[in-house]
């Protein structure tokens, strides 16, 4: 007979053998491909979430902190089918809660005044009908910068819209410019609607196109009238002014560098001119470099006829001028400057020049003085009937001209340091400003959220080590049957030997048997590992939704991974399957050497041991309370349960002449195979212990005190989608908020942002660029949170003021050791690159870490350096509160109710920590589910040694018969026998995982006990009713035989 032949027929005979060893490959390679698909699905998902939202935008130009007029999208440089769009913050307020969302003001979307569209993500959480209404809420911004000091007390206005329409994602519904797959809120206004309630009309300050633009194209096409400067022509010179009041420091620079003859002009409120005893309040006044062509000295004023009347002063006397300045969130200071009246001139002249004085929002554009709509404090009271006849008739016509060398750097701010500049020369040359300047930004969104979406969380390794115990399993489930069938053709192989077959053609030739079962399974097994996949991407968009925060996940099986994973399978199982028959053919009789063990030193051993383990479970339990010593516990429980079990088996099973029944007939077995009963126990209580105390590990978030190093000792965490610029520590600044009610302890943090992408754990994207926080570090690190690990080996008072020096404009910056590592991908000092507000390039350093902490997603940069990279960045999004445990709720509904025109979202940071936590705890749940499969097929293949054994004493079984016992009594022994080893190791993995997890227990929720307690149901009813089916199945097969 050919071997070919012998090989087909050998297939048939021991077709239930290679049917358990398809089986087994097929799961393996099911895993295996399906992991590896997976990891194609959620990349190529991501892929398309970045296509879905950026839809063909190649080219975005965006206006930070700034705007553009919007006739500039409309440039050839974009294509005819540009977009130009107002984008903004907003809130919703829904069922009592507040939903922040992002404001899309467009033209080309066919929305009317009094309209919106929504996204269908905005559409769910609103769950409103098209017609319904709902109040927007919007940042009352104006041209005027909301952080300067000339504002009105309006930071807040709000559109009454019907809702007429979704917008889906194929008609970019879902646009957005974060490389994060989270569904943004977006809501669709009519651009012209929005700019109007904004205070903005004709503005835009973002533009779409689907040309590649670059930077250096928007420079040549771009001119100062886009920012909003404009040049007007007076009689001897020409007048610069910008419609948002200020011109930033780095524009009066540029124009002062390439003019020769200029006069800046700055124009303030003061709040007093004082000589003597005599005085004015509330006094518009204008600083200038010359007047009349007459250069004023630093300690010179002009006053008018007007002016000097009122105080009674004469040229040569001191008069006093003071003023508000403020510092960080509108801390405001009184400060003033005393000045020589160097000459005084009619109050008509200085009236005819009308732009010596700047147009402030709710103050320039009254008709009285006390209808003035201004953030400053001005007392009313102190205004006259001749300060409202002033008003009346000259309006903010200055009362005084003083030298801008005086108060430049006590006026200046970030926003600018002039209020207009004359240029003298017969031309004004603005040809070397440039867009950055006025914080305008191009940037090409598309390849970096492709590259963020590629290199993003590897859900492929990820599943294959969630899915481990489910591979091990199936690689022992292919070992066993192989194992089984060459003890039953122990005969065969013995004659084809002798008939001079070598034992390298046996090996080959059952090798070759098992190849065509090898290739059949593992194309089966790429099949259900597509199946695989299709169940786990459902999985991840709904019940595993805590892993991805996200839904809409599709299969994606490459062709090139399917071919992977199906070599990857094929060369492993042809690997084993070699490696075992080789073994088996090549295993030569061993004989076993009987051990003689002292009982009394194994129960001395137990004792030991388990005192051990319940003083170290005592100790932790009373003193330490440490998670890493409710897991020693676990284990040392776990070896103590195998040493008690072994002493138990070497006692009962030992040599005695004075009795024998039953029990002592089984533990003589299990005594002579106690080697492969304790291998037994260890790989399946280990495995039990292992799933069950990783998957049932829930940390807790209930006790604040045991989590400052996370918190800092703050107690809520507020964000807003309306910048709040007052100090809030201050007694002025809580008046201004509402917050007078806030008890004097309160500890509060305010926070600068800038925002980027979110780099926290509920991020699947690789993030480059995470936002940042401006935070008060040495206040932050005065407290319980503490830094991990720096750069400069610095501790305490030394690391604070280090982290405050910028060397060579490089910001140091600390991070979470978390997000460093895995959002980032990056080590300590490595450098991130930012743009700044004038559009320079800041490298960034990575100087720290923080342990996990509720800044996860964020790094953070003194506040002090942070306003130098942004500097126009001046209200607080984000701020921290201190409070007392049992005001906790009662400071949590005031601040809510209190800034709610902000669209204040108060959470404590305990649930902060435990929303990034989610993340963990889903991936543990699935832990729980795939290892708890895992174990089924352990316990399956368990089951089939078993069968092997009793295969194996078939003459013991016999003999039992001979000697008078009855089948039912001999299945009740070897059943007895068999199902001992498994439910000890069940039952002890189970109580070691409980006491391993610790005091943990407590956070796991109803869910994860239900499945948990499912598995372990499970195990032990499986394993009862295959032991008893197997010895059933080989007694009858045993008895008949021998019948």
């Amino acid at each position: 007979m050919k071997v070919k032949d012998i090989i087909q027929k050998n297939l048939v005979f021991y077709a239930r053998y290679f049917k358990l060893v398809g089986l087994a490959i097929l799961i393996s390679v099911a895993v295996i491909v399906g992991s590896l698909v997976i990891g194609d699905s959620v990349r190529s998902s991501l892929i398309n979430r970045v296509n879905e939202r950026l839809g063909d935008t190649q080219t975005v130009v965006f206006a930070h902190q700034s705007f553009l007029n919007n006739d500039f999208c409309e440039d050839s440089i974009f294509g005819s089918s540009a977009r130009g769009i107002l984008l903004t913050n907003g809130f919703i307020s829904v069922n009592g809660s507040l939903l922040p969302v992002m404001v899309w003001g467009v033209n080309d979307m066919e929305i009317s005044n009094g309209s919106a569209k929504v996204n269908e993500a905005l559409y769910q959480e609103l769950n409103f009908q098209p017609g319904n209404a709902i109040v927007l809420r919007l940042p009352a911004q104006g041209l005027v910068p909301s952080g300067s000091l000339f504002v009105t007390e309006n930071y807040t206005t709000s559109l009454r819209l019907e809702l007429s329409t979704i917008v889906n994602a194929e008609h970019g519904g879902n646009i957005s410019l974060k490389n994060e797959q989270t569904l943004p809120l977006n809501i669709f206004v009519s651009r012209e609607e929005l700019a109007e309630t904004m205070g903005v009309h004709g503005k835009i300050n973002l533009i779409l196109s689907d040309l590649n633009v670059t930077s250096a194209d928007i420079e040549k096409k771009w001119n100062y009238s886009i920012s909003g400067l404009s040049i007007s022509q007076h009689h001897n010179f020409k007048e610069i002014t910008s419609d948002r009041v200020f011109l930033q420091k780095e524009v009066l620079a540029n124009i002062q560098h390439n003019n020769s003859s200029i006069n800046r002009i700055y124009s303030y409120l003061a709040n007093s001119i004082d000589l003597n005893k005599s005085s004015i309040p509330y006094s518009f006044v204008s600083a200038v470099d010359q007047y009349q062509n007459e250069k004023l000295k630093r300690d010179e004023v002009i006053l008018s006829d007007y002016t000097a009347k009122r105080l009674n002063a004469n040229v040569g006397d001191q008069v006093n001028i003071s003023f508000y300045i403020s510092q960080d969130f509108k801390t405001l200071q009184s400060d003033s400057v005393l000045l020589r009246v160097k000459k005084i001139v009619p109050l008509s002249e200085l009236r005819s020049d009308s732009t010596l004085s700047a147009d402030f929002p709710g103050i320039s554009d009254v008709d009285r003085c006390t209808e003035w709509d201004s953030d400053l404090p001005i007392n009313m009271d102190l205004i006259t009937p001749e300060d409202e006849h002033y008003w009346e008739m000259y309006n903010s016509t200055p009362k005084a001209i003083l030298p801008y060398e005086a108060i430049a750097n006590k006026w200046g701010n970030d926003y600018g340091y002039a209020t207009a500049i004359r240029v003298y020369d017969s031309a004004a040359n603005l040809k070397s400003l440039t867009p950055d300047m006025f914080g305008v930004q191009t940037f090409h969104p598309r390849e970096s959220g492709i590259y963020a979406a590629k290199n993003g969380v590897d859900f492929a390794g990820l599943f294959m080590s969630l899915g481990f115990f489910i591979i091990i399993s199936a690689m022992l489930l292919m070992i066993i049957p192989v194992s089984e069938m060459m003890i039953q053709r122990k005969s065969e192989l013995q004659l084809l030997n002798a008939l001079g077959y070598t034992p390298q053609k046996l090996k080959k030739m059952i090798w070759l048997e098992s190849a065509p079962v090898v290739l059949v399974s593992s194309i089966m097994g790429v099949i259900a590992g597509v199946i695989y996949t299709a169940v786990i991407m459902w999985l991840l968009g709904t019940y595993w939704k805590g892993a991805t925060h996200t839904e809409g996940f599709s299969v994606y099986p490459h062709w090139i991974t399917l071919i992977a994973g199906l070599l990857t399978g094929i060369l492993i199982s042809l690997f084993i399957l070699r490696r075992v028959i080789a073994k088996n053919i090549n295993e030569k009789t061993r004989k076993i050497k009987a051990h003689t063990q002292k009982l009394k030193r194994k129960k001395g051993l137990v004792i030991i041991v388990s005192s051990l383990t319940v003083l170290i479970a005592l100790y932790n339990l009373i003193i330490a309370t440490s998670l890493a010593l409710f897991s020693v516990v676990g284990l040392l429980l776990m070896i103590t349960f195998a040493l008690l079990g072994d002493y138990i088996i070497c006692s009962k099973g030992k040599t005695s002449t004075h009795q024998f029944n039953d029990e002592k007939m089984i533990f003589r077995t299990l005594l002579a195979n106690r080697k492969q009963a304790l291998l037994s126990y260890f790989s399946l209580a280990f495995g039990v212990f292992i799933v069950f105390s990783v998957g049932l590990n829930r940390q807790d978030f209930s006790n604040s005190s045991k989590l400052e190093n996370a918190t800092g000792g703050y107690t809520l965490w507020c964000e807003s989608s309306i910048p709040v610029y007052h100090n809030i520590n201050t007694i002025s600044g809580r008046e201004k908020l509402n917050l007078q009610d806030l008890q004097d302890e309160t500890q509060i943090l305010q926070c600068l942002k800038y925002s980027a992408d979110e780099a926290s754990c509920l991020n699947l994207n690789k993030v480059s660029t995470p936002s940042v926080l401006g935070v008060d570090l040495k206040s932050l690190l005065s407290g319980p949170m503490q830094v991990q690990n720096n750069i400069y080996d610095l501790k305490g008072d030394d690391l604070h003021n280090q982290l405050k020096v910028e060397n060579n404009k490089v910001i140091p910056a600390l991070v979470d050791a978390t997000v460093l590592q895995w959002s980032l991908g990056k080590t300590l000092g490595d450098t991130i690159y930012y743009t700044g507000s004038d559009g320079q390039e800041y490298p960034v350093l990575l100087a720290g870490t923080l342990p996990n902490t509720i800044f996860q997603g964020y790094i953070l940069v003194d506040q002090s350096l942070f306003s130098k990279v942004w500097e126009t960045t001046k209200g607080s999004e984000l701020f921290l509160l201190n409070t007392e445990p049992d005001h906790l709720q009662e400071v949590k509904t005031l601040v809510s109710q209190a800034l709610h025109e902000y669209g204040v979202r108060v959470t404590t940071t305990n649930d902060r920590l435990k929303q990034f936590n989610t993340v963990t705890d889903t991936y543990l749940t699935i832990f729980l589910t795939l290892g708890g499969i895992g174990l089924l097929l352990g316990i399956f293949g368990f089951i089939i040694v078993i069968r092997k054994n009793l295969s194996i004493r078939q003459k013991e079984i016999e003999l039992y018969s001979t000697l008078g016992f009855l089948g039912f009594k001999i299945k009740d022994i070897l059943y007895r026998e068999n199902r001992i080893v498994p439910l000890y190791a069940i039952a002890t993995g189970l109580f070691s995982a409980l006491i391993g997890i610790g005091t943990n227990f407590k956070n796991v929720q109803a869910s994860v006990w239900i499945t948990a307690i499912f598995f372990a149901f499970l195990f032990v009813l499986l394993t009862i009713l295959f032991v008893k089916r197997i010895v059933k199945k080989e007694i009858e097969k045993g008895l008949m035989d021998k019948g």
